[in-house]
């Protein structure tokens, strides 16, 4: 059954519950939750039934974590993974080489010379048939924690929280403890026991129900403990910081799940620069297409005043014929053409400033073509020249030989 409370929102998280007993009873509680953190809607059912969110959450419940303090040698951070497998072999029932580890915290040990860490241990063939079958519903969680992380505590004493299917009693904000609702009396009794023995035990125990959940019987709880219960706030399992929490996916696990965050993260900045680039891509096409307009004016107009000036001329290549008949008319008046040697040899001189002093070795000229022989600073520009050349229709070549720089300059035919 599902109790929905608000409205759709641009950022939603998908809190499930994941218990032992999943996927072979698909159901599960779960929560969506706004940017707010509260509560979009909530309910306990499959998969098939969970809601849309834009990034899925799991917490792991009851003792499918184990939440362990071992003694660690300080080393480099590379041999980390080393070091806790050597650490836990004689914490732990099956090979630590099974087992999935994550450090939760550390801090220096009395002795000066060691580290204590917090290390989170769960199967990895459980990790892996848990994320194998998220992959399989199309919904890879970005964070897998422990519900014994994110159960409540503070620094003041001991929280027992209770739900339906867990039991996780933390003793501190770096421990936490899952017991058997089935034998939770004992269990407790026996950690109040061995807190006695170790003068760490706590003056009362603060207990957090679930709302609907089955009822404990408290006061034999409280009697056989000998610790004194004080009804606290109910327990949402949903409240707690999974934000905060240690994430157990990295190493072999951290696949996609975090790939997608992290594109969820930069589709936005992804989105406003592929709609800058679309802008200057329309702008640059509109811009091209323009010119391209302009220049198809230029030519028509062109054509027109070459037709109106020689109507009895055939129109091949306007700009160029225009050209060829204004030299030749100049030539019959004296004058320069402008492919003549001199205006060459002028557009050469006014390039190359006061480096054309002495720098002219040579000149040939042959069929409109001036072939000019350059040394000292008139040569070392030549290069630097040929762009402005170019921009005043002039073709431009060098070549290197013996040591001498050879300019081969000629006037572009317009087309």
């Amino acid at each position: 059954m599902v109790h929905h409370r608000l409205a759709e929102t641009a950022m939603t998280r998908l809190l499930l519950a994941i218990d032992e007993h999943w996927p072979t009873r698909p159901e599960c509680a779960w929560v969506l939750l706004g940017p707010d953190g509260q509560p979009l809607s909530e309910g306990h059912s499959a998969p098939r039934h969970w809601p849309a969110a834009d990034e899925c959450t799991v917490v792991l419940t009851g003792a499918q974590c184990l939440w362990l303090d071992v003694l660690l040698p300080r080393g480099a951070r590379r041999d980390l993974p080393r070091l806790l497998s050597y650490a836990l072999e004689d914490r732990l029932l099956k090979d630590p080489d099974t087992q999935h580890l994550t450090l939760t915290h550390r801090r220096p040990a009395d002795d000066g010379e060691r580290d204590i860490a917090g290390v989170l241990v769960i199967s990895r063939e459980r990790l892996r048939a848990i994320l194998s079958q998220f992959a399989a519903i199309g919904r890879e969680p970005r964070r897998v924690v422990a519900e014994l992380q994110t159960a409540p505590v503070d620094q003041a004493g001991w929280h027992l929280s209770l739900s339906a299917s867990s039991a996780v009693l933390r003793t501190s904000l770096a421990s936490g403890l899952a017991l058997d609702r089935d034998v939770l009396i004992p269990l407790l009794s026996a950690q109040a026991a061995s807190a006695r023995a170790a003068n760490t035990a706590p003056a009362q125990l603060d207990l957090h129900q679930a709302p609907g959940g089955p009822a404990s019987d408290l006061t034999t709880l409280e009697s056989d403990s000998g610790l004194s219960l004080r009804p606290a706030a109910p327990y949402l399992w949903w409240q707690g910081n999974t934000q905060a929490a240690s994430n157990l996916l990295h190493g072999e696990f951290a696949g996609r799940g975090q790939q997608t965050a992290w594109f969820g993260k930069l589709r936005m900045p992804l989105a406003l620069a592929a709609s800058a680039m679309l802008v200057w891509l329309l702008a640059t096409v509109g811009e091209v297409l323009w010119q391209g307009h302009i220049q198809a004016g230029l030519e028509s107009r062109i054509e027109r005043v070459y037709r109106s000036t020689f109507p009895n001329g055939p129109v091949v290549a306007p700009a160029a014929q225009m050209r060829q008949q204004l030299n030749i008319e100049r030539a019959r008046h004296g004058l320069l053409r402008d492919d003549d040697a001199l205006a060459l040899l002028a557009q050469v001189a006014e390039a190359l400033g006061t480096d054309a002093t002495d720098g002219i070795v040579a000149l040939r000229y042959e069929e409109g073509r001036l072939d000019m022989t350059l040394s000292g600073p008139a040569g070392r520009r030549a290069e630097a020249m040929i762009g402005l050349l170019t921009s005043r229709g002039l073709l431009a070549n060098l070549r290197q030989e013996s040591g001498t720089t050879h300019l081969l300059l000629r006037r572009e035919n317009p087309q």
